[in-house]
Parts: structure tokens; sequence; C-alpha cells
């Protein structure tokens, strides 16, 4: 019975897309979705924002791991990698401060924020990792900008 068959899809497709609908109208929002069913979460979508800022294209990205170890450089705290890998194994919300890498090396402060996300049925089946570029603002201020007591 066709019908039968098409009613367990259809619901799991607009769940996805009210979660990337929902996802995309947040402004300056860079996320990705990750299957919390399979060994190693892999990436199922990404936005455009998320390329823009990583400098992949969605080729690139999807299917690999939602830890974004490709990501990974020589100064991401091994602490903030191991935090990553707890919230996911234990399918918990969390957040924090991450060091990783552009594409093309160029260190990339976020602010990544992961959240499970559970159907119907209470089972984790996606993890929503959202990312906010706090690079500025984990820059040094430049002694010029405070001459004369002026805050910039």
């Amino acid at each position: 019975m066709p019908g039968g068959r098409r009613g367990l899809v259809a619901p799991q497709n607009t769940f996805l897309e009210n979660i990337i609908r929902r996802s995309n109208s947040q402004p300056d929002s860079s996320f990705l979705l990750a299957n919390a069913q399979i060994v190693d979460f892999p990436i199922v979508y990404c936005n455009e924002a998320f390329c823009k800022i990583s400098g992949y294209n969605r080729a690139e990205v999807m299917q690999k791991s939602c830890r974004c170890g490709f990501m990974y450089g020589e100064l991401t705290e091994k602490e903030t990698v191991a935090r990553v890998e707890y919230a996911l194994e234990h399918q918990q919300h969390d957040q924090f401060e991450v060091l990783l890498y552009k594409k093309n090396k160029t260190p990339l402060w976020l602010l990544l924020q992961v959240a499970p996300i559970r159907n119907e049925r209470d089972l984790v089946v996606l993890f929503l990792l959202t990312f906010r570029d706090i690079t500025a603002l984990k820059q040094p201020i430049d002694s010029e900008d405070t001459k004369g007591g002026k805050c910039v």
C-alpha cells in the first residue's frame, strides 16, 4: 500500500524542512544538521552561511562528522574538543567558544551551540550545531583605539 509508506517518510522530511526553515530565519545564523542515529554523526545539511564562514562548499562538508575535526588546528583546545565529544555522545545541549580554522587555515573563533533534536517518540534523531563568529571579540584591542579615553 503506497499511501502507508509515504506517511512514514513525509513527517521526517517535513520535520527536517521545519528545522532548516526556522534556523535559516535567524540573522547571521550558520548551522549544521547531523544524523544522531549514525556513528560519527554525519552532516546531513549545512546552510550557505556555514559555507561562507568556513570557506568549505557544501559538497566538501556533507557526510563529514559534525565534530568538525576537519576544521581543527594546532591551537584548537583539546578540552573544548572533549566537550564537543561529550555533548554529542551524551546527547546534551551545550555551548562554548572554540577556535577552528577556515579552509584557507585562517583562525576563526566561534560560539558553538550543540542542540539535540528529538522526534515525536523522544529519540534524539538530529543534532543542530549553530555557529556565531566571535573572532572580532577575541582580538586584542589595539592601543591606538583606546587613546584619549575613547571606546571604540
